[in-house]
């Protein structure tokens, strides 16, 4: 009789705290539930934050024409699909980039404003720029040797950059800019041990995932057939100048006396 009393008193409790007061642990799993903030409510500080960002790496998987290489080699198509990889500047100024696709890898590196090339890729640049009279003369194999295990210093002007995390960013921030894009809502995930939030358009095709805890940096972004992963913002380092360079009038010197042409030099 007291054990059904007891019973009958635990029930009468149960109802009371959940037909008037509600479930308290419903509220508690409630009110741990993120709240995960729509695109256009993250998006302006997201991009201040990376395009005010001092360094980042990145890593991708690219259409050549989204980082110009299509237009430096023939060999490479605007359509050809490579591994792209940049450390340093987020805005280019002293980075380094480099973009594999098939047989073809292009480096370059700007340091203090001065552009430099990987001297092997430097040499398949200008065989494919010359004029094919001049280019008839020329043996890549020569040239290659020429600017082996060297920099080619192709800028003095203080200017150089290479294709950055900032021309990135900055032509997502323009396609990005719209009001069905600011509707996307986002969905609170841990990837491989991160908070993030995830985004992604009505059509699937474009996704950003974006970091929950701190300053929402972007941290993965796939458009299309295009991925990128991005890591170290404010960590990454930035590259040094490097140790051999040679300048361009020293490569068509070593040219001219290749193939027995006359210089400025030698006529003075």
């Amino acid at each position: 009789m007291k054990r059904s009393a007891l019973a009958g008193s635990c029930v009468a409790a149960v109802v009371l705290l959940t037909g008037c007061a509600g479930n308290p642990f419903e509220d508690d799993a409630d009110a741990a539930e993120p709240e995960v903030p729509s695109f256009g409510e993250i998006q302006d500080r997201m991009w201040d934050a990376m395009l005010t960002a001092d360094t980042v790496s990145i890593e991708g998987e690219i259409q050549a024409a989204e980082a110009d290489v299509d237009q430096m080699f023939e060999e490479i198509d605007e359509d050809d699909t490579g591994d792209l990889l940049i450390n340093g500047a987020v805005d280019g100024s002293d980075s380094e980039m480099t973009f594999t696709a098939g047989d073809v890898t292009f480096t370059q590196r700007a340091v203090d404003g001065v552009e430099y090339f990987r001297g092997e890729d430097f040499a398949a640049l200008l065989m494919s720029e010359l004029d094919e009279e001049i280019a008839d003369l020329l043996e890549e194999e020569f040239l290659t040797s020429v600017v082996a295990e060297q920099w080619v210093q192709f800028s003095t002007e203080g200017a150089g950059a290479v294709f950055s995390a900032q021309d990135f960013i900055s032509t997502w921030q323009r396609e990005l800019d719209g009001d069905e894009a600011a509707a996307m809502d986002g969905a609170a995930e841990t990837r491989e041990g991160t908070e993030v939030y995830v985004y992604a358009t009505a059509d699937g095709a474009t996704e950003l995932v974006v970091a929950a805890e701190g300053t929402p940096y972007l941290l993965e972004m796939r458009d299309g057939e295009s991925t990128y992963a991005f890591s170290a913002w404010d960590e990454a380092q930035r590259p040094e100048k490097p140790e051999n360079v040679m300048t361009l009038d020293e490569i068509f010197e070593a040219i001219a006396d290749e193939q027995g042409w006359s210089t400025e030099a030698d006529d003075a």
